[in-house]
């Protein structure tokens, strides 16, 4: 990032708290963002690839063709945040705190969250919608009533997953053994079900 402007440098004089900023400026790798608390702000074409959020709030905030690749979230909370087109390989979102008071913990649309990894994590609720999650991991989570629609979720991984609720319509590429997991109530395609009930040992004929 030589020669451009950090993020750090943009919020160095808001005294760790800003409100309806529209951000351009990045993170270098391994630089960190500690402690700030950002209100109804506005990522765009941000680069935050490998860089440390430390601590941070993010309320209401949009992040829209965001490079996100190996962020670390460590013990950063978002709360009502959208991520629009934004790349995020590889991040592991459990690092991220608990939002308890965000009606929808995660919202993604059209992003590419390849080997995320959301294992053990509470997200029930999230929206995850025509998005690229290939390789991720949801083992042990909590993923109640979660919309999945449009997105690609070929190899992720759904052991020990609560999957109440959820809807894997419109979804492609995944495959789980339905008794290895929570699936009262888990919505999917007639021709998803039947490999489903395949993978439990089950022929399905006709």
């Amino acid at each position: 990032m030589s020669g451009t402007a950090s993020l750090v440098d943009r919020l160095a004089d808001v005294g760790g708290y800003a409100v309806d900023l529209t951000l351009t400026e990045g993170l270098a790798p391994g630089e960190v963002l500690d402690g700030v608390e950002l209100e109804a702000c506005r990522f765009e074409g941000a680069v935050l690839e490998g860089a440390v959020l430390r601590g941070c709030t993010f309320t209401d905030c949009v992040f829209t063709g965001c490079n996100l690749n190996r962020v670390d979230l460590d013990g950063s909370r978002f709360v009502d945040c959208r991520f629009l087109d934004c790349t995020a390989l590889a991040v592991t979102w459990t690092r991220a705190a608990a939002a308890a008071l965000s009606v929808r913990p995660w919202d993604f649309e059209r992003c590419r969250l390849d080997l995320a990894s959301f294992q053990e994590a509470a997200i029930a609720g999230s929206r995850v919608v025509d998005c690229s999650l290939r390789e991720a991991d949801f083992g042990s989570a909590d993923v109640q009533r979660v919309d999945f629609a449009g997105s690609d979720l070929g190899a992720a991984v759904f052991v020990g997953t609560d999957l109440r609720g959820a809807s894997l319509v419109g979804a492609t590429g995944y495959g789980f053994d339905p008794s290895q997991n929570r699936v009262r109530g888990l919505r999917v395609e007639a021709t998803a079900a039947t490999g489903l009930l395949s993978a439990m040992g089950l022929v399905v004929e006709g």
